[in-house]
């Protein structure tokens, strides 16, 4: 009995806080590469929790008008307060055309109602979202609407005390998590829960778990005459050996830093362990948070934060210089990615430079591409750990 109590209790203290200024990166796995979505909490009051939204995603449906190419989305979404303490709908996905707030859902996590049920009861009622449009209207009273494409079912907790690990603020981090598994428009799901009831949120789903069949022998020829006649389309199409989920998401790193008010523009907080302190004192400094598009160089909007402090941090140490390095995962040619990691690195130069004034002869650059990975190249979260940027003070 004594086990099971201690099973049973909640963590004690929020091991990931929910403040203005988190950042949740999510990666998907594609044939030719991952590609991230981030969620930043902009700002939290008495009623509402306000989260931005933005993707990079190669596009892959040949009816598509921009196929091959990477749709960029950015949007907003704000969750009550009340429906993160009760609600047990889930709406999972963001799209262009959905309303900014969706009553009686939660989007990031759980609630802590269903939490508490799977830890207690070991079951709850939950819903997820199948609608894949965002032009319909989050009203009951208007039909077809949000909540006609939620489909209902029951998550059923499987196995007890459970850890998975996730980079936060630059370091990996083991998480307590329940995971849960349920039946939903016939389709089998599993989802991995933060085990904490001030803010559980989702660290991995698979949805339609195995729904999608492997590449039949016809495709497999077809992608074999692609790869020499139209690469791009290969690459976007080609790839599946095996049966794959309809739906998935893992979370693989985290940011956050609390105390530091959200920028008047809206833009979230540096996040992680004080920077000049880091290269002080170990002379290194290993960075996440400077995000750059699908296979390009070009620096994502949310890693203005942590672009700044580090232009912060040179003003401070007058004397010092430092040595960006780029480093990729393994996804592509090694010649690609060492090209990419060397162009990575000097766009975060040239920024440093041009937006913040930087003195270009304090700043080196070097890409090491796939060569020197920190983790395994063979699953989504060591891939996201291998996709860095280093400062080195010599």
């Amino acid at each position: 009995m004594a086990a099971a109590s201690l099973v049973n209790a909640a963590p004690s203290t929020s091991r990931v806080p929910l403040c203005p200024g988190l950042q949740i990166v999510t990666a998907i796995s594609q044939p030719n590469g991952d590609y991230e979505s981030i969620k930043t909490v902009l700002s939290i009051d008495d009623q509402n929790v306000l989260i931005r939204y933005s993707s990079e995603q190669l596009v892959t449906d040949l009816l598509a008008s921009d196929f091959g190419q990477v749709r960029k989305q950015t949007l907003s979404r704000s969750v009550r307060r009340s429906d993160l303490t009760s609600a047990t709908l889930y709406q999972q996905r963001f799209m262009t055309g959905m309303p900014t707030q969706i009553a009686e859902t939660t989007a990031i996590g759980t609630s802590q109602a269903v939490l508490r049920a799977l830890r207690t009861a070991g079951r709850s009622e939950f819903s997820i979202s199948n609608a894949y449009s965002g032009e319909f209207p989050a009203n009951r009273d208007r039909s077809p609407n949000l909540y006609d494409f939620m489909s209902p079912g029951e998550l059923v907790r499987i196995g007890q005390a459970e850890h998975i690990s996730v980079v936060i603020n630059g370091v990996a981090t083991s998480l307590p998590v329940i995971r849960a598994r349920g039946e939903f428009a016939a389709e089998p799901a599993e989802f991995l829960f933060l085990d904490d009831d001030a803010n559980p949120l989702t660290l991995k789903f698979r949805v339609g778990i195995d729904s999608e069949p492997p590449m039949d022998e016809p495709m497999k020829e077809l992608c074999r005459t692609m790869q020499a006649a139209a690469p791009e389309m290969s690459r976007a199409l080609c790839g599946r050996e095996t049966a794959s989920d309809r739906e998935t998401l893992e979370v693989v790193k985290i940011a956050h830093r609390c105390e530091a008010p959200v920028a008047p523009t809206g833009t979230a907080p540096a996040a992680g362990p004080p920077l000049e302190q880091q290269l002080a004192t170990t002379g290194k400094a290993v960075v996440y948070d400077i995000h750059f598009s699908f296979n390009s160089d070009r620096i994502r909007e949310e890693s203005t934060p942590r672009l700044a402090e580090i232009a912060e941090v040179l003003r401070k140490q007058a004397d010092w210089k430092l040595v960006v390095n780029g480093h990729t995962d393994s996804i592509g040619g090694d010649r690609y990615n060492l090209d990419l990691s060397r162009r990575r690195a000097a766009a975060v130069k040239h920024a440093l430079v041009k937006s913040h004034g930087i003195d270009a002869a304090r700043l080196t650059t070097e890409g090491f591409g796939a060569s020197q990975p920190r983790d395994t190249n063979e699953t989504l979260a060591g891939r996201a750990r291998n996709r860095r940027v280093e400062l080195i003070k010599p």
